[in-house]
């Protein structure tokens, strides 16, 4: 699960593939899985067979929303880039996620606005015609030919999508003679366009009008030219705006259209378009849409960047908090180790000597990972650690600490914690579980047992909740582990029917038995990785182990 800040909905809006309303993105734990299985949040038709069962996970942590492909057979894309499986990529407004056979804008509040292009489809005396590429430029004119590298020098050196629309429509219209021009970027699937950019007649009054017939044409992916023939007439709309040709080019990123470069001549007597203008305005996309595709993917590499250098600088942090691995206080001693399934652990575990020489321990989970989660490991932490040093009882500092947290934290938000205090002059241990369950006495030469006895909810679930301490008497010379649920939830690799197993509580009881409790953490973690084929683990993973 991950903590989310605030409840702002997003909206994916289909503008390519087959109809489809637009799905609202609602902030959940643990997000949303986008598929076709029928178990997942965000149910796709189960006849579109180039989408995964499950395919992608959108989930909103700390107030912005990430995508995850979930190792879909054909991939997930933003902005055409095709995402590494497994790696959560933040989104940003107007962002195109790719699901073939759907191209979704991806909007940070409900879409509105735009610009209607003129609903001509149903008028058959329009004239539209599909341009292939050309292989062969050897039939264009050499002055376009100059302009052609004249532009590209300038394409290359545009730092933004703004800035690359101002050239391209600048040099469009040098190279074609025609008398407007405007970069437009879809916004849904019923021709509702943004103005990006605009040039020549038409952009000074803002009287502008594109054609609904012309954009679905490009949306098939080539150059479309709308122009009148002797005898044939535009669509009304088209010839009370004194359009008397126009052309549209898609730019593309990878398979999805991004853009449109749109192309008319206004208030001029002839009915169709320069000679070359189709072959030009081709060549000019193609370097559009490069440079645009080279944009884009600079911008999620930048995202890449900054979050990982804040999450490497929040991680480095967060160690400041922890105990020292090791430590020894009088007959007991203990190691202790936190390792995060990202970058930053909801995971906590502390070490408090007490005054009249106990020793009080906690190990804590909080629901989720990340950033949000850690902020609350941190919160919790200090106040058990400041709790129990002034008083040692765990069940009144669990209360405290319910207390504490509850009004503070979003329903879906929790901590299962373990907390002991251990006297080992009266050899007894006094503990506290809280939803947690995963903690281990293990007495010398003899099997291990459950710490989990009473306890109540974890801690931030009912206002209410308190908890009362359970003793047990310590036998001699023995030793208490607690784990946190990313050791015991961790999947290894399929066995030969195809099924991944848990590690479990087993595999740590097993462990127990067959080394030392000196050498137990670092053992336990080489075991974990050996059973995920992987040193990165799915989950937090936090392991204590207290000898006397």
């Amino acid at each position: 699960m991950d903590l989310l800040s605030g409840s702002q909905s997003a909206w994916l809006v289909a503008i390519a593939g087959p109809p489809m309303e637009p799905l609202e993105l609602v902030p959940q734990a643990g997000g949303a899985v986008i598929g076709r299985h029928e178990g997942v949040e965000i149910r796709l038709p189960a006849d579109a067979e180039q989408v995964s069962r499950q395919h992608a996970r959108v989930e909103c942590i700390d107030g912005r929303w990430h995508l995850t492909d979930l190792k879909s057979r054909w991939g997930t894309f933003i902005n055409g880039v095709a995402l590494e499986s497994g790696r959560t990529v933040p989104l940003s407004d107007q962002d195109l996620v790719r699901i073939t056979p759907w191209t979704f804008g991806f909007h940070t509040s409900k879409p509105a606005g735009g610009v209607e292009s003129v609903n001509d489809l149903a008028q058959m005396h329009t004239i539209i015609r599909s341009i292939a590429p050309v292989q062969d430029k050897s039939t264009m004119r050499q002055d376009r030919l100059a302009l052609l590298l004249e532009a590209a020098a300038a394409i290359h050196a545009a730092a933004d999508e703004t800035a690359l629309a101002k050239v391209v429509l600048d040099e469009s219209l040098r190279g074609t003679g025609l008398t407007g021009a405007a970069w437009l970027r879809p916004m849904d699937a019923s021709g509702r366009v943004q103005v990006i950019a605009q040039r020549g007649r038409g952009a000074e009054s803002g009287k502008s009008a594109y054609s609904r017939a012309l954009l679905a044409a490009a949306s098939t992916g080539n150059v479309a030219e709308l122009s009148g023939g002797s005898g044939v007439a535009a669509s009304e709309s088209i010839v009370q705006m004194n359009i008397s040709s126009a052309l549209c080019v898609p730019l593309m990123l990878g398979s999805s259209i991004a853009a449109y470069l749109y192309l008319d001549s206004r208030h001029r007597g002839e009915a169709t378009l320069p000679a070359g203008a189709s072959e030009f305005c081709m060549a000019l996309g193609r370097m559009a849409s490069l440079a645009l595709a080279n944009l884009k993917r600079q911008e999620i590499e930048r995202r890449h960047a900054l979050i990982e250098a804040e999450l490497c600088a929040g991680a480095e942090a967060q160690k400041w908090i922890l105990p020292p691995r090791t430590g020894q206080f009088g007959p007991l001693s203990y190691t202790g180790e936190s390792r995060p399934g990202t970058y930053m652990a909801g995971d906590f575990f502390d070490v408090i000597p007490l005054d009249d020489g106990r020793l009080a321990v906690a190990l804590g989970d909080v629901a989720g990972k990340g950033a949000a989660a850690s902020v609350l490991m941190t919160a919790a932490q200090g106040f058990l650690h400041a709790a129990l040093r002034q008083h040692g009882d765990p069940g009144r500092a669990a209360s405290d600490l319910n207390r504490f947290i509850q009004p503070r934290c979003p329903h879906h938000k929790f901590i299962t914690l373990w907390l002991g205090v251990f006297d080992v002059k009266q050899m007894k241990l006094n503990y506290v579980d809280a939803g947690h369950g995963w903690a281990l006495l293990c007495p010398a030469g003899q099997e291990s047992e459950q710490l989990n006895s009473g306890g109540g909810l974890p801690v931030g679930v009912m206002e209410d909740s308190e908890y009362q301490a359970q003793e047990i008497a310590l036998p001699p010379s023995s030793s208490a582990l607690i784990v946190s649920d990313g050791m015991i939830e961790q999947f290894g690799l399929p066995d030969d029917a195809g099924t991944r197993h848990q590690f479990e509580l087993s595999g740590v009881q097993r462990l127990a038995q067959s080394v030392p409790p000196q050498e137990f953490v670092d053992s336990l973690f080489t075991a974990i990785y050996a059973h995920a084929a992987s040193t990165t683990l799915s989950d937090d993973a936090t392991a204590v182990v207290i000898r006397w």
